[in-house]
C-alpha cells in the first residue's frame, strides 16, 4: 500500500518541501516547493534568531502544511539545519514552530546533515570516489566518499549568509578575502580532508547550482538536466574574481543568479574557492539531490547503510514501476540488444557507454505509451529527459532520449536507434531468442529461423528495419535453418 511522505528541510537561507509517494522500495515525486525565508539573517550579533526571521519561517511552513494537506500527505519528516542548530534560542524557536505549525522538527547535527547529503548523491550519481560539499546559509558540510562509502564527514560553522553578515561591512574585496580565510581556518581543523586531494568535487546547494548556470550561460551551452553536470574546477576562481568586481544590482540582472542570491553569491564562492585551492580537484560536478533525497532513501530502504547497489538499475526499475512498463517485454528487448552488441561490437565500434545507453533505452522506451500510444516515441524521449532518472551522465541521458525517439540526425544516435529498432523487431515482432543470433561472415547477422521466420518477416510492422540496417550500417540479416546440432545445443 502506498503512502505520501512530505520531507521538509528548514535551512538557514531557504525552506524546501518535497512530497513523495512511496510504495515498497519504489517512489514517485509528487510535489516540490521552495521559499526563501532567510532564517539565519541577523543572527550573527547575539547568535539569536530574530522575531522577523522566525515569523517568515512560520508563515512559510503554514503554507507548506496547507499544501501537504491538499496533497493528502500521510507522513511528515521535517528537519532543520544550521540556523536552529547554532542559535542560542534555537530550542525555543523549535518549540514555537511546533506549536504554531504542528510540525515536530528534528534538528540535524552537522555530521548528520553531511551524511544525508552523501546519501542523496551516492544514490543518484554514478561516481565512486569524490569529495561532497554543501555550502548553506550558516554552515558548510563536507564529506569524503571512497568506493561509494562515506569515510568521513564534518560541518564548518560558516556559510554564504553568515559570512556576508560577518564581513560585508568591509567592502566586497575585503569581504571575499576574509570569508576565504575564515573558511580555510575552519577547514584546517579537519586534516582528513586532505585525503580527498585530486578527487572530483560534487556540490550541493544554491552556490553550486548558480555557478553551473553561470557557466552554461557564459559558454552558450544547454543541458536537459543540471544534476550530474560537470564543469572545470578552475572556473570557480575565474567567476569569483569577475563577480566581486560587480555591484549587487548588476549581479541581480545576470542570468543564472536568483535575485535573493546576488548579495551572498560571492561569499558562497569564496568558501568553494577555498575547497578548490585545498583539494585541487580535476573537475566539479553539480548535484540537485541532497538532504531531502538522502532522507527519502533512508526511509525507502530502511537499512543501516541505505545505499543502492546500482544507481542506474535501481532508477530504471523505479521508472518502470512508475510508468507501468512491462518488465518482461522490456527485458526481452534489452537482452536482444546486448546480444546484438556482442555480435556486432567490433564491426560497429561499440564501447561500454554505447552498450549502457542502448540497454537503458531498451528498458525505458515503452514509457511513452503511458502518455498515449500515438507519438509514443516522442513521449518516451520527453519522460527520459525530464523524469527522476539517475545513473548516467547528462550527455548520456540526452543520447538515450534520442535513441528512444529513433532520432537519426546524429551518427551515434542513429546507430544505436537502428540497433534498438532491430532488437524490438527480433524480440517482440518475430519472437527470436538472443541465443538464436550469431555473427556471420563480413557484415552478416545470422538469425536461426526454426519457425520459418523468413516467410513472415516481411509482413511484420517494422520489417523495414532490416533494409535500414543494411543501408546505414552495412549489416545484413540472414535467416537460416539451424543445423540439428545447433538445435540440440540450444535445448
Amino acid at each position: 500500500m502506498s503512502n505520501r511522505v512530505a520531507i521538509v528541510d528548514l535551512g538557514s537561507n531557504s525552506c524546501r518541501m518535497s512530497i513523495f509517494e512511496i510504495d515498497g522500495e519504489s517512489y514517485r515525486p509528487v510535489y516540490e516547493v521552495k521559499q526563501n525565508v532567510r532564517l539565519a539573517e541577523g543572527m550573527m550579533g547575539n547568535r539569536r534568531l530574530t522575531d522577523a526571521s522566525v515569523e517568515r519561517a512560520i508563515a512559510c511552513l503554514r503554507q507548506f502544511v496547507r499544501q501537504g494537506t491538499l496533497h493528502e500527505v500521510d507522513e511528515w519528516m521535517p528537519v532543520a539545519t544550521a540556523a536552529l542548530r547554532q542559535a542560542e534560542n534555537g530550542e525555543d524557536v523549535r518549540r514555537r514552530i511546533e506549536e504554531e505549525t504542528g510540525l515536530g522538527f528534528r534538528v540535524l547535527t552537522g555530521e548528520e546533515e553531511a551524511r544525508y547529503g552523501f546519501l542523496g548523491v551516492v544514490n543518484t550519481m554514478p561516481i565512486h570516489d569524490a569529495v561532497i560539499f554543501d555550502i548553506g546559509g550558516a554552515s558548510s558540510e563536507i564529506a569524503l566518499m571512497r568506493d561509494r562509502a562515506l569515510i568521513r564527514a564534518a560541518s564548518l560553522p560558516y556559510g554564504a549568509l553568515n559570512l556576508r553578515e560577518m564581513f560585508g561591512r568591509y567592502g566586497e574585496q575585503s569581504c571575499v578575502k576574509m570569508a576565504s580565510d575564515q573558511a580555510a581556518e575552519a577547514l584546517a581543523v579537519h586534516p582528513w580532508v586532505q585525503e580527498g586531494e585530486l578527487l572530483p568535487l560534487i556540490g550541493l546547494g544554491g552556490t553550486a547550482r548558480a555557478l553551473a548556470k553561470l557557466f552554461l550561460a557564459e559558454t552558450h551551452r544547454k543541458t536537459p538536466r543540471l544534476h550530474g553536470f560537470e564543469l572545470p574546477a578552475s572556473y570557480v576562481e575565474v567567476k569569483l574574481k569577475q563577480l566581486q568586481q560587480m555591484s549587487v544590482n548588476k549581479r541581480r540582472k545576470m542570468k543564472g543568479i536568483a535575485k535573493h542570491r546576488a548579495e551572498i553569491i560571492t561569499t558562497g564562492l569564496a568558501v568553494l574557492a577555498t575547497f578548490v585551492r585545498t583539494l585541487k580537484p580535476p573537475s566539479l560536478f553539480v548535484s540537485r539531490c541532497g538532504i531531502r533525497e538522502g532522507l527519502l532513501f533512508e526511509r525507502l530502504l530502511g537499512a543501516a547503510d541505505p545505499v543502492v547497489p546500482s544507481v542506474l538499475e535501481f532508477s530504471v526499475r523505479n521508472f518502470q514501476r512508475h510508468f507501468r512498463i512491462d518488465r518482461a517485454a522490456a527485458g526481452a528487448v534489452a537482452d536482444m540488444a546486448m546480444r546484438l552488441c556482442a555480435a556486432l561490437s567490433a564491426r560497429l565500434n561499440l564501447d561500454a557507454s554505447d552498450r549502457l545507453v542502448l540497454w537503458t533505452a531498451a528498458q525505458l522506451e515503452a514509457a511513452g505509451a503511458f502518455v498515449h500510444p500515438e507519438r509514443w516515441r516522442d513521449h518516451a524521449a520527453y519522460l527520459v529527459l525530464h523524469s527522476d532518472l539517475y545513473g548516467l551522465r547528462p550527455a548520456e541521458w540526452q543520447l538515450v532520449a534520442q535513441v528512444v525517439r529513433f532520432d537519426h540526425r546524429e551518427p551515434r544516435a542513429k546507430k544505436l536507434s537502428l540497433l534498438l529498432r532491430l532488437s524490438r523487431w527480433l524480440a517482440l515482432e518475430l519472437g527470436v531468442e538472443p541465443h538464436e543470433i550469431s555473427k556471420g561472415k563480413g557484415g552478416e547477422l545470422q538469425v536461426a529461423a526454426r519457425r520459418k521466420l523468413r516467410d513472415i518477416a516481411e509482413d511484420t510492422a517494422d520489417a523495414k528495419v532490416a533494409e535500414d540496417i543494411r543501408k546505414a550500417l552495412q549489416i545484413t540479416c540472414v535467416f537460416r535453418e539451424p543445423s540439428s546440432a545447433a538445435l540440440t545445443s540450444a535445448r
